[in-house]
């Protein structure tokens, strides 16, 4: 018999952030695993402080986890999600796509997928955020974006219903949690095999300054190996990574 999960799924129309609206049904109580998603956002966030691009057509999508007791596997929900996020955009929209180093999901160049994981500390005890927005249905994109950015509907050509996706979505990141914590080393396996970034010429961006480098892997922990121009290597953790000669 299958196995229903017990915490909710809920749906807002348009809220600012669905990161923040989760966070505050923590300190309600809400439970471990539940999910929020919406149409709209207003105030969208990304990674390193940056807004988040958030037009009408999208899925934007948070779920709550307390936190495991061991922090180096909730260090690794940010790459299970990703991976969570292709294979159901791969089950519901027949999109295949890749994982930029080391959360952007892409396809052709242009970012299809945006993630964002938080912690926090409630009344109710330690939590994890694990915020997703994804580009499906949205026709155009300002002109800003539209080199850097797709939608499953620019791809496909096809309108995507929203709320099946959320529910295959929840589906993948169950699973995917479930994999992290566990180690499962098949969740890692599919990461690499989606890693765009691998076998590429990459700029390190951090703290302002940026470096070149050669991406020769992804690691255990899901840091990224580079070869530096003097021949020595390094793993990055933390940061962000620019493709160079993006196609």
């Amino acid at each position: 018999m299958e196995k229903r999960r017990k915490a909710p799924i809920l749906f807002l129309e348009e809220t600012a952030s669905t990161n923040l609206a989760i966070r505050r049904l923590a300190e309600q109580g809400a439970q471990d695993g539940s999910v929020l998603w919406a149409a709209r956002q207003t105030a969208g966030r990304g990674r390193l402080g940056r807004s988040f691009s958030s037009p009408e057509g999208g899925l934007y999508y948070s779920m709550l986890l307390r936190q495991s007791d061991d922090p180096a596997r909730d260090l690794q929900l940010t790459p299970a999600a990703a991976v969570a996020a292709a294979r159901a955009l791969e089950r519901v929209c027949a999109v295949r796509c890749g994982i930029k180093w080391p959360n952007d999901l892409v396809c052709g160049g242009r970012k299809l997928c945006g993630i964002l994981c938080e912690s926090f500390i409630a009344q109710a005890g330690r939590f994890v955020v694990i915020g997703i927005g994804l580009n499906v249905n949205t026709a155009d994109f300002p002109p800003e974006l539209r080199e850097i950015a797709v939608s499953v509907r620019q791809l496909t050509g096809k309108l995507t219903p929203l709320p099946a996706l959320a529910e295959t979505l929840t589906e993948e990141l169950d699973a995917a949690v479930a994999a992290a914590r566990s180690g499962d080393s098949a969740l890692l396996e599919d990461y690499r095999a989606r890693c765009v970034t691998v076998g590429r010429e990459v700029l390190l961006l951090r703290d302002g300054e940026s470096r070149e480098a050669f991406a020769l892997g992804v690691n255990e922990d899901y840091s990224l190996r580079v070869r530096l121009p003097d021949g020595g290597t390094e793993d990055i953790r933390f940061g962000e990574v620019s493709l160079r000669n993006a196609e």
